[in-house]
């Protein structure tokens, strides 16, 4: 199971298909399924084609310790708890209320999330400054909180004789700890221990476990806050590896974790959010999985070790990201994160040019905003994965120093704005597909940038890969048509938008008919899905294929690139014997992602407004547009004949733009518009082109960017 925080996630599904020409199948480009926490905390699940989820986690709050997220993998589930439960799971709270699959299963949390959270932020804020955690307040008289039918906690049935382990352990400060939490794992069966026996609580420098005879791992997690509940310190003590083979105690104090999280980098920068993953694999089961995301600024000490692990295996890396001092010239931050093996190293770590990507960065918007940005790495033995968000002040431009590793993958979003209410969510943006950057090496990234359009998926992984899987916007098997087109998308390869995704002051519109030689087989208003997706059968011969998408969207945030209007036609015929490379998929399968099928020859176009500024607005004048015109990625293309390119100042009357091949598909025009009133005035474009085989495409995008007076 995978992991995203306040993210579209890159792992998509498609769904079954269907016989006979029945009504399209809506087939959800991105299904997911939304819970809140007891704490008010959101959880977004999306499934991938082979099974596997990542998680979207919008926290309730946004500063202190119920801002703090920890995601735990126990027993094989995942749990994502607040950083204001850790001190009560097992005491008060059960486990299972953070148990996201039992939420999604239907189980409902005892109490009204919108006031528990805070009242939990409370009682986290009291028993912080008495030392003592549980047994007051909201746990009073042994109140415990779990979710319907959830069974009390169980000690492990004897397997063979059990042993008495003592995690013994001083705090932060020195003295015996009485906060803290211990985590012991067995490293040679990770289901050896049931999810609620791998973890205690330190009570007079000790926390007890029960076990049998074998191998095993331990961490001690401690912490500290000022008087506000706010986290000051976090630390980690491990003992990695050490065998139980009569009763025995072992020791994780706090003052072992001695070595500070510290980035040396080329450039001055100021900490801003940081967290630590601590993963420790057994020969067989599932792993454990602590990852503490301790939020803005918060100093991170680990213990390190010499010695590699000899049973299962270890992996650890600090995650950091640090942004430039105040002052002129263009702001800058460093995404950073160091995976170790084996061992858990000095956490001192010195980046230079090879180590990171430097991606030059435009976030475009029409409006000022304080939209939300986040990138998440993912390295290859990661079981789950994800950071949070932050703020980003829109429009801007910036640097941004990204890790870089060739086991090392990136997948996030933008967030053009933050939708009100008590559970915000996303809107406006664009999420990108997984993908690597390569040490030293200079990238441009924009995104938002107008016009936007409807676009399919770009895998930015090689085909080959095959670590994420990517949906193409148009595939056939057999004679089922399979579809997935987002409308609002940006320009840059791999970015697709949030389609009819809104909010309730905004007017969403939409529309989609498909069509065989002529005949309507399919239509309808895809409102409040991400994509377009349907599935549908066709008459096997070879035929002409059509697809119009209408969609439309405004509202207070909204001002550019408000409706398009998009017809696709193509020659297609029965696909019978192709296969997909492990980069993509064609819909979900019984045993995995299912790959039997081809990517049909729709035509696709790039933008690029010349002098677009981060406003979305060029200056009154001349103006240029290179426009790109390719195929969906991996169908068969035929060589591009022509385009054309109109533009308009009103929406009705329409002037032709002098168009000139470059090559490669790619065709400049120029016109120039006069921008008469102070407020300027809006460019709508209309485009067509073709290919040798007969493809086409026509599309009109209304109020498609600004021009403002000189």
């Amino acid at each position: 199971m995978r992991r995203t925080f306040s993210v579209f996630a890159i792992l998509l599904a498609g769904s079954a298909g269907l016989t006979g020409l029945a009504p399209p199948s809506a087939v959800a480009a991105v299904p997911s399924s939304t819970v809140t926490l007891v704490t008010g905390d959101q959880v977004t699940v999306r499934t991938a084609p082979d099974g596997r989820d990542t998680f979207e986690v919008r926290p309730a709050a946004a500063k202190g310790m119920a801002r703090a997220l920890v995601h735990l993998r126990l027993g094989g589930r995942d749990y994502e708890v607040p950083g204001t439960a850790l001190p009560y799971l097992g005491r008060g709270l059960d486990l299972s209320l953070f148990d996201v699959k039992a939420l999604l299963a239907g189980a409902k949390a005892p109490v009204d999330a919108t006031t528990f959270g805070a009242a939990l932020a409370r009682q986290f804020k009291e028993d912080s400054a008495r030392g003592r955690f549980g047994g007051q307040g909201l746990f009073a008289n042994g109140v415990r909180y779990a979710l319907p039918g959830a069974p009390k906690r169980q000690a492990a049935r004897p397997r063979s004789v059990m042993r008495t382990v003592s995690v013994d352990a001083t705090d932060i400060a020195g003295k015996p700890a009485d906060t803290g939490i211990a985590f012991l794992y067995n490293t040679d069966d990770g289901n050896t221990l049931a999810p609620d026996e791998n973890f205690n609580y330190f009570f007079g420098g000790t926390a007890k476990f029960s076990v049998p005879d074998g191998n095993y791992s331990a961490l001690g997690v401690f912490w500290t806050t000022d008087a506000d509940g706010n986290p000051t310190e976090l630390r980690f003590s491990a003992q990695p590896e050490f065998a139980v083979q009569a009763d025995r105690g072992v020791r994780v104090d706090a003052k072992r974790a001695s070595s500070k999280v510290t980035w040396v980098t080329p450039r001055p920068a100021l900490l801003d959010d940081t967290g630590f993953l601590f993963r420790r694999a057994a020969k067989t089961g599932p792993a454990l999985l602590v990852d503490f995301d301790a939020g803005p600024g918060v100093p991170i000490s680990v213990s390190p070790t010499a010695v590699p692990v000899r049973t299962g295996a270890l992996q650890t890396y600090p995650y950091s990201r640090l942004v430039s001092p105040p002052g002129p010239g263009t702001p800058y931050e460093y995404v950073l994160q160091k995976a170790s093996v084996g061992v858990i190293p000095q956490q001192r770590y010195v980046i230079t040019a090879k180590d990171v990507a430097a991606v030059d960065a435009t976030y475009f918007s029409e409006y000022s905003s304080l939209g939300l940005r986040q990138r998440s790495g993912m390295f290859s033995f990661e079981d789950v994965s994800g950071r949070p968000a932050h703020p980003i002040q829109l429009p801007r431009k910036q640097t941004e120093y990204v890790s870089a590793a060739p086991d090392l993958g990136w997948f996030g979003g933008f967030s053009k704005y933050v939708l009100p209410g008590p559970f915000p969510g996303w809107a406006g943006g664009q999420r990108e597909e997984f993908h690597t950057y390569r040490g030293g090496s200079s990238v441009t990234e924009d995104w938002n940038r107008f016009p936007l359009h409807p676009a399919g998926a770009v895998a930015l992984l090689p085909l080959s890969d095959g670590r994420s899987y990517t949906l193409p916007g148009a595939t056939r098997a057999g004679d089922l048509l399979r579809f997935s087109l987002t409308p609002f998308s940006d320009n840059q390869p791999g970015h697709t938008g949030f389609g009819f995704y809104g909010e309730s002051r905004d007017t969403i519109t939409g529309h989609y008919r498909f069509t065989q030689d002529g005949t309507t087989l399919a239509e309808g208003e895809p409102l409040g899905a991400t994509a377009v997706g349907f599935e549908q059968e066709v008459a096997p011969g070879p035929s002409t294929l059509g697809l119009t998408i209408d969609a439309g969207r405004t509202g207070p945030m909204y001002r550019q690139s408000t409706a398009t209007h998009t017809e696709w036609t193509w020659q297609s015929r029965h696909v019978e014997g192709s296969t997909l490379p492990p980069t993509l998929y064609c819909a979900r399968g019984a045993g995995g992602p299912d790959r039997e099928c081809a990517v049909e020859p729709l035509l696709t176009l790039g933008y690029a407004v010349g002098g677009l500024r981060p406003d979305g607005s060029t200056v009154s004048g001349p103006q240029s547009l290179d426009l790109t015109v390719g195929h969906l990625q991996q169908s068969t293309a035929a060589p591009v004949t022509a385009a054309t390119v109109q533009y308009s100042t009103d929406g009705t009357t329409w002037q032709d733009a002098p168009v000139s091949a470059r090559g490669d598909g790619v065709f400049h025009a120029e016109f120039s518009v006069l921008a008469q009133s102070f407020r300027g005035t809006d460019v709508s474009l209309r485009v067509t082109a073709a290919d040798a085989a007969g493809a086409t495409i026509s599309e009109t995008i209304t109020d498609a960017y600004h021009v403002h007076p000189a």
